[in-house]
């Protein structure tokens, strides 16, 4: 298995010689946040949901992570990109605690899924609450707990679910006249 450099000026370096791939990488996640952020405002306004108010603050949190990366990497001096390191990883430490918070509220009150769909969301969704909490407090930090990362992405496909099953579903459909 092929594994990054280990300390973090090295780091630096390689992400610099490599800027293309993390530039663009970057830049379409960047994008897709947005995207996110934007359907969970939508989805706050139309159903009136604290849940999804929280999951849209926590949006505009996390978007604040990749300004500091993409700005803050590139032929930047070791101390300057250090400082937005650190920046970037307190935004989406904080943006994912208030996202993870807002979905669980969220799924907490739901109908919109199958039940075993909704047991599924809610207990990822209070796991990534307790461990980002748990990282916010400074008890453990995100390489602690790496393993977890697939349940961020369980979480992302549960979410554009839903999404789907919100637009779909006639029940669900917020009247707009």
């Amino acid at each position: 298995m092929v594994t990054g450099p280990e300390g973090l000026a090295e780091r630096f370096q390689f992400i610099n010689d490599n800027w293309t791939i993390y530039s663009g990488h970057w830049r379409a996640e960047f994008l897709i946040m947005i995207l996110v952020a934007i359907g969970a405002v939508y989805f706050a306004l139309q159903y009136k949901s604290i849940g999804w108010t929280i999951v849209a603050i926590g949006q505009f949190i996390i978007l604040w992570t990749y300004p500091l990366m993409l700005g803050g990497y590139r032929n930047t001096p070791f101390e300057l990109a250090s400082m937005a390191n650190q920046m970037a990883i307190i935004t989406f430490n904080f943006g994912n605690l208030m996202f993870f918070t807002g979905l669980f509220l969220m799924y907490l009150k739901s109908e919109v899924l199958q039940p075993w769909l909704r047991k599924v969301a809610l207990i990822c969704s209070a796991i990534l609450t307790i461990l980002f909490f748990i990282i916010v407090i400074d008890v453990l930090e995100w390489k602690d707990v790496l393993m977890l990362a697939p349940l961020v992405n369980i979480m992302y496909l549960v979410n554009a679910f839903y999404g789907l099953k919100l637009d779909a579903d006639p029940q669900f459909k917020v009247v707009t006249s």
